[in-house]
């Protein structure tokens, strides 16, 4: 596993854990004084679940500041899911362009669909945070 994940996993205090799921992961909420468990189903490839991890830490970072039940709460499950993709798209752009590719030159309605996200201006707006003024 990639050590910047590593990283993630223990600054958020979360235990990655591998099992049979109907979900691509979750986080399983554990008392104060233990790691919360990051469930990801297993079987999935390793950009699909580099992808889940992600998803899930950003829920691990946004989803104490969310006010209402996630599950019940149209709007708190919005704001969740939005945050948790937002972490994950910022991740994998710093990767992108990281490995060299050129910001300005990508095309950010492919890797919104790589990355499984339907809000394209997310993910340009996210390339164009790298591009030199």
């Amino acid at each position: 596993m990639d050590s910047h994940l590593i990283y993630l996993l223990k600054k958020y205090n979360l235990h990655l854990q591998y099992g049979p799921s109907h979900e691509k992961g979750c986080i399983v909420r554990t008392p104060a004084s233990f790691p919360d468990f990051l469930m990801v189903k297993e079987g999935l490839s390793d950009e699909e679940t580099e992808k889940v991890i992600l998803h899930e830490i950003g829920h691990a970072k946004n989803d104490p500041s969310i006010v209402g039940n996630y599950k019940y709460i149209g709007s708190a499950h919005s704001c969740s899911e939005h945050g948790a993709n937002n972490f994950m798209v910022h991740e994998k752009i710093k990767q992108y362009v990281a490995l060299g590719n050129e910001p300005d030159e990508a095309n950010y309605v492919n890797i919104a669909v790589g990355l499984g996200i339907n809000n394209f201006d997310e993910v340009r707006e996210e390339l164009l945070k790298y591009v030199a003024k």
